[in-house]
């Protein structure tokens, strides 16, 4: 059955199913649509549809009303991944129900920007295409490197290029005789919100790019997606410090067995012991020692991904059109 309902009716529910869901990503949780409403979504149009299998959900599909069409909610540029959440073997009854609803709603087009193209969706929505009458096609979007964690940090190291193993080790050693190196994770609301202001001031430091990404509109979209998704123990705001100084940190957020690192800055006045790059070894060292399984380094195909072990996983956008 599928139906479209209210984000407050089905909040509760959706919020349930995305803890079970083993590979559900932060951007499907109903919270990362609430933040992305509030602060960017003043001109959306937004409908929410539930998909159930005697009548327990299986998946809820956001939308984007456009009038062509429709999209998925959010945008690829701050939402790695598309935020259709799907149980695990739901694939199908989800691509049924959303073309059949447009179908009856007269919305002749849908696009769904950064599916897995190695996940059953994207099969799902192929297949149910062509006999409910729509039209299907597939384009390459963009990488998202994952890596599978190993059991400690030394088979990691391990399982590295000689040269790349080599590099690591040396920059570790470098940091090390500099002075004393701490990596802390603060993940409650009020830790997080604390540090948030050092965060944003590194990423600005950082990088030409980021300075003109934080606008006033995203700095504030950043603050409140990280309180909030700290207040639900799902995401993980780290400092590598040197003698106390932060020089470097990390935000990611956590589902299940996955570390999604999200954003990242480090003073460049300790560019010269890698500090940017070395805070992502230690948030990977952290995952390992925490017991995750999988560290997704999230959509783009920079070489420090590749470097440290991540394997190219593609983004497709998938166009139906009714026939």
């Amino acid at each position: 059955m599928i139906t479209s309902e209210s984000f407050a009716s089905l909040r509760e529910e959706w919020a349930s199913l995305h803890s079970e869901t083993r590979q559900a990503t932060p951007f499907a949780h109903p919270a990362w649509h609430e933040v992305w409403l509030r602060q960017f979504g003043s001109k959306a149009a937004p409908v929410f549809l539930s998909v159930r299998v005697e009548e327990k959900l299986v998946g809820v599909v956001p939308l984007a009303m456009e009038r062509d069409g429709a999209r998925i909610l959010g945008h690829a540029e701050i939402c790695d991944y598309a935020g259709l959440l799907v149980a695990d073997g739901a694939e199908a009854a989800v691509a049924r129900g959303a073309l059949e609803w447009l179908t009856e709603d007269l919305s002749s087009r849908l696009e769904a920007w950064g599916v897995r193209a190695d996940q059953p969706l994207a099969a799902a929505f192929r297949e149910a295409a062509d006999p409910m009458g729509w039209q299907f096609s597939e384009t390459p979007e963009a990488v998202s490197p994952q890596l599978a964690l190993p059991s400690d940090f030394e088979r990691y190291l391990s399982g590295l290029s000689k040269h790349t193993r080599h590099e690591l080790r040396r920059k570790l050693r470098n940091l090390s005789a500099a002075g004393t190196v701490t990596f802390e994770g603060a993940t409650d609301g009020r830790a997080v919100a604390s540090e948030m202001d050092r965060f944003l001031h590194l990423m600005r430091a950082s990088h030409p790019d980021k300075v003109a990404f934080l606008t006033p509109q995203m700095e504030a979209f950043l603050r409140d997606l990280a309180a909030t998704f700290a207040d639900l123990g799902l995401l993980r705001l780290s400092s590598l410090k040197l003698d106390g100084v932060n020089i470097a940190m990390t935000l990611a957020f956590e589902s299940a067995d996955t570390t999604f690192l999200y954003n990242s800055g480090y003073d460049p006045a300790y560019g010269h012991l890698a500090a940017g790059l070395i805070a992502k070894v230690f948030a990977l060292r952290d995952s390992i020692e925490r017991g995750m399984a999988v560290f997704d380094f999230l959509r783009g195909d920079e070489s420090y991904k590749r470097d440290l072990g991540g394997l190219p996983v593609g983004l497709v956008t998938l166009t139906l059109r009714q026939r």
